[in-house]
């Protein structure tokens, strides 16, 4: 946010004094982020003009959600300084949360020319660089982050992260364990490492989870459909109009919904429709589809065990494959289930018994498992084998359960 050296370096040539500034990032390293606000406003009247004010509003707006002024904010530090470098830094933060990737490359670029240690705008750029596809250069950004700082926990995750994906799993495995010497807490890396050394964790952390779709929300469906040719949905949805008889469901609930791919056929069969996904993100772009009642952002088996709704139809597609152990996610949804309500499900299929953590970071469930954790208060109906999606080693075997509450 604050780029401690240059941002005093700024100061000595702007004749404002160092403790109102040294009180502006104590309010805003409190949390006060509209009394900062409040502040600079009033500091402006004496000290017109100043780019390191409108750059610290323009981060206090960003952290309110307010995206068109602190782009106009960070702007206008720069027009008054356009050598601002952690200005064309946040500037580019904006551009790329807004999806404008190629403008934000020239921000990290131009703040690197301007501070050429500047490791965090070498990182963001490594990250935008990835979103567009440009892996090469994603990753000669990461290892110059890490020449400038080897102990960039990081760096080297998301060095590791995309050699993982490249197939060099050998190189991303030092990565990952590079990241965690130097944070034994990163939950990530160690979930990404256990994956790849074949040890299987009961569930990923959280912040895995909501990072990931997080960061995949904009290019979710394309890539789904158009890349991995994605049809669960329909035909789910064709086979829930089967077993229901063509009758429509007084409430149903999309586990997992993502950006609404499912629900677009689910609303069509349900009066009321609900969506729950971790992913801010994601439950913003399913708002945009306006066809669920209620959105809520939250983890699955917290939200469905405190609450008090109860539906006919339970849907969770590709949720197990982020879930290990699903003793309390079975519980959660019978708690919430209706008599003989339809719940139904897809997981990657596991030969042998018990679940496994994949290279992919993804888990697979074999049947052995899935049956005997289900059998605690529903009932099975059919079972079908599917091609999940397609990836570079070829399709991904699923399987589709359909049970009913009993």
């Amino acid at each position: 946010m604050f780029h401690s050296e240059y941002k005093i370096n700024m100061i000595s040539k702007l004749s404002l004094p160092q403790i109102e500034i040294d009180n502006l990032v104590k309010l805003f390293s409190q949390g006060k982020i509209q009394e900062v606000i409040d502040k600079i406003q009033v500091l402006n009247i004496n000290y017109p003009n100043v780019p390191l004010l409108f750059n610290m509003l323009g981060v206090c707006h960003k952290n309110l959600g307010n995206l068109v002024i602190a782009s106009k904010m960070f702007e206008s530090a720069i027009s008054l300084n356009p050598d601002y470098a952690e200005a064309h830094y946040n500037l580019g933060v904006i551009l790329k949360q807004d999806g404008h990737l190629n403008t934000a490359v020239e921000c990290y670029k131009r703040a690197i020319a301007l501070l050429p240690d500047y490791a965090d705008a070498y990182n963001n750029l490594g990250n935008t660089f990835r979103e567009l596809g440009q892996k090469d250069d994603a990753i000669k950004c990461y290892k110059n982050v890490i020449a400038i700082n080897p102990n960039y926990a990081q760096a080297h995750f998301n060095l590791g992260s995309i050699l993982r994906d490249l197939g060099k799993l050998e190189a991303a495995k030092k990565s990952f364990e590079s990241a965690l010497k130097i944070n034994p807490d990163y939950g990530e890396a160690k979930h990404l490492l256990n994956g790849l050394i074949g040890y299987t964790s009961n569930t990923p952390p959280r912040e895995y989870v909501e990072k990931l779709f997080n960061g995949f929300a904009e290019r979710f469906n394309d890539s789904l459909i158009n890349k991995l040719e994605y049809t669960l949905p329909s035909l789910v949805n064709e086979k829930i109009f089967k077993l229901s008889n063509g009758e429509i469901f007084n409430k149903a609930v999309d586990l997992g919904c993502g950006t609404g791919l499912s629900g677009q056929g689910l609303k069509l069969l349900s009066s009321n429709l609900t969506g729950i996904d971790l992913s801010v993100n994601m439950i913003a772009k399913a708002k945009e589809l306006n066809i669920y009642d209620s959105l809520i952002v939250g983890d699955i088996v917290e939200v469905l065990s405190s609450s008090k709704d109860k539906y006919d139809l339970l849907i969770a597609l590709d949720v197990l494959i982020y879930i290990g152990e699903v003793k309390a996610f079975f519980k959660a949804v019978r708690s919430c289930c209706n008599k003989n309500a339809f719940f139904i499900f897809s997981v990657e299929v596991k030969i042998g018994d018990g679940y496994s953590l994949l290279k992919t970071a993804r888990y697979s469930h074999s049947e052995s498992y899935v049956l005997n954790n289900a059998s605690k208060g529903f009932n099975l109906i059919e079972s079908q084998e599917i091609k999940l999606r397609k990836e570079r080693e070829g399709w991904i075997l699923g399987k589709i359960y359909f049970f009913q509450a009993s």
